[in-house]
C-alpha cells in the first residue's frame, strides 16, 4: 500500500479538516478573549485562574461522559449538540459579567470541547489508512495549529470590551457544524467505555506520566493567564495577539524536527533538553528586558522559545509512553494519560494564582520555569535508573495539535 497522501485521501477527510480548522479559529479567539475581557472587567488573577481550572474540570467530565452520549445518539448528533451548546455558552459571556457565572460557562465549554474533539479524531482515524495515518494526523495538526494562531488575529478585529468578538466565536462554532453535518462519509463505530489504570501508567513510563503532570500544570496556567500577563507587560490588543501567535508558531515549527530527532535516540534526552530550555524561556519571560527599547522583542523572543520547547514536551512524553505500552493496552494508556493531564491542568491555574498573589503577575513564568526545572531533574534521575527503549520498539512520533488540551482527546483514536 502507498505511504503517500494523495488527493483522494485529502478529499475523503476534507469535511473533517474544514470542521477542525473553523472550530480551532473559534477556540483560539476564545482562549485569548476570555481572560483579557475578564481582566478588563476587574476580575482578580485568582478568579481568572479558577475559570481556567473550571475549563479543565469540564474537559475531564467531557472525556468521561461524551462517549456515553456518542454511544447513545451517534457521532454527528453528538457533535451537533455539543457545538450548539458551545455557541450558546459563549454568547452568555457577553450577557452576564460575573466570575462565578463565567467559571461555570468555562466548565461547560471544556465539557463540549472534549466531546467534539473526540468525535473528530475518532472519525479521522476511521478514514485514514494505517499506512498514512501518521501523515494524515500531521496535516490535521498543522492546519489546526495555523487555525489556532489565526484565532489570535481575529482578536484584533474588534474591541474585546464589546459583545462583538463573543458573537464571532459563536458564529464560527456554529459554522463548524456545517461540514460534518453535510458530509456523506460513514460515521466511525460508537465507542466503548475505557477504564483507567494510573498505577500501570507510572509502571510503564515514569517520565511519560510525570511529563503529563508537568505539561498539565504548566499549560493550564499558561493558556489561562498568558494573555493577561502580556497585557500587564504593556502590550495592546494587537501586541497580545502577536505574543500568543509567536508562542504557538514556535511550538508548531519545533514539533516535527524534535519528534523526528527523538525517533533516532533515547527520547528522554530530547525531553530533558526541551524542559531545560523551557525553564530558560520562563526565566527570560519573567525578567524585564535589559534594553528598554527592545522590550517587545524580548517578550516575542522569549515567547517563541517557550513555545518551541514547552509545547512539544506533551507529544514527546506521549510517544515515550507508547514506546513502553503493548499494542492491546494503548487505548487504556491513552485514556489514563489524558485523565492525568486534565487533572493537572485543572490544578495548574490555581497553583499559579497562588504564586501570582505572592510575587506578582510576572511570576507566572517563574512558576513554569520551576516546574520545568524539577522535571529536568526527574528525567536525569530516570536516565540513571533505566536504559533506553530499543530503536526497533519505538512508536513513530506523531505531531499533535497545540491547543489548551494538547493531548490526544480521544482514547480510541490514540490507541488505534
Amino acid at each position: 500500500m502507498s505511504t503517500r497522501v494523495t488527493f483522494p485521501d485529502i478529499a475523503r477527510i476534507f469535511a473533517l479538516l474544514a470542521t477542525a480548522v473553523i472550530m480551532l479559529l473559534a477556540n483560539g479567539l476564545q482562549g485569548t478573549l476570555v481572560p483579557v475581557r475578564a481582566h478588563a472587567e476587574g476580575f482578580s488573577s485568582t478568579a481568572i485562574a479558577l475559570m481556567g481550572s473550571a475549563y479543565f474540570v469540564g474537559f475531564i467530565a467531557g472525556c468521561w461522559f461524551s462517549p456515553r452520549l456518542t454511544a447513545r445518539v451517534g457521532q454527528i448528533r453528538t457533535f451537533a449538540v455539543l457545538g450548539a451548546m458551545t455557541a450558546a455558552l459563549v454568547l452568555v459571556h457577553a450577557l452576564v459579567i460575573s466570575p462565578l457565572v463565567w467559571a461555570a460557562l468555562r466548565a461547560g465549554i471544556g465539557f463540549c470541547a472534549a466531546g467534539m474533539f473526540a468525535v473528530l479524531e475518532a472519525w479521522l482515524n476511521q478514514q485514514a489508512a494505517n499506512a498514512i495515518r501518521g501523515r494524515i494526523f500531521t496535516i490535521y495538526a498543522t492546519l489546526n495549529n495555523l487555525a489556532l494562531m489565526g484565532g489570535q488575529f481575529l482578536f484584533t478585529l474588534a474591541d474585546p470590551g464589546t459583545h462583538v468578538l463573543f458573537s464571532v466565536c459563536a458564529i464560527l462554532t456554529m459554522m463548524c457544524l456545517l461540514p460534518v453535518g453535510l458530509t456523506r462519509q460513514e460515521e466511525p463505530p460508537r465507542p466503548q467505555t475505557v477504564s483507567l489504570h494510573l498505577a500501570r501508567l507510572y509502571q510503564l513510563s515514569p517520565v511519560g506520566m510525570m511529563g503529563a503532570i508537568v505539561v498539565g500544570l504548566v499549560s493550564g496556567a499558561f493558556w489561562t493567564l498568558a494573555p493577561v500577563y502580556a497585557g500587564h507587560r504593556g502590550m495592546t490588543d494587537h501586541g497580545i495577539a502577536l505574543f500568543m501567535s509567536a508562542v504557538i508558531l514556535g511550538g508548531a515549527m519545533a514539533q516535527w524536527p524534535l519528534g523526528r530527532l527523538s525517533d533516532r535516540m533515547d527520547r528522554r534526552y530530547v525531553i530533558g533538553i526541551c524542559a531545560a530550555l523551557a525553564a530558560v524561556a520562563g526565566l527570560v519571560l519573567a525578567t524585564p528586558s535589559p534594553w528598554a527599547a527592545y522590550a517587545s522583542l524580548w517578550l516575542f523572543a522569549g515567547g517563541t522559545l517557550y513555545g518551541a520547547t514547552a509545547f512539544p514536551i506533551g507529544s514527546l512524553t506521549n510517544a515515550h509512553l507508547n514506546d513502553h505500552a503493548r499494542r492491546e493496552e494503548m487505548t487504556q494508556v491513552a485514556s489514563s494519560n489524558l485523565f492525568v493531564y486534565g487533572a493537572a491542568a485543572a490544578l495548574g491555574p490555581v497553583v499559579a494564582a497562588g504564586v501570582i498573589a505572592a510575587a506578582g503577575l510576572d511570576a507566572i513564568f517563574l512558576y513554569t520555569a520551576l516546574m520545568h526545572a524539577l522535571f529536568v531533574g526527574f528525567v536525569i534521575y530516570r536516565l540513571a535508573r533505566r536504559g533506553p527503549v530499543p530503536a526497533a520498539q519505538r512508536e513513530p512520533f506523531e505531531v499533535e495539535t497545540i491547543q489548551p488540551a494538547p493531548m490526544h482527546v480521544n482514547p480510541q483514536a490514540a490507541g488505534t
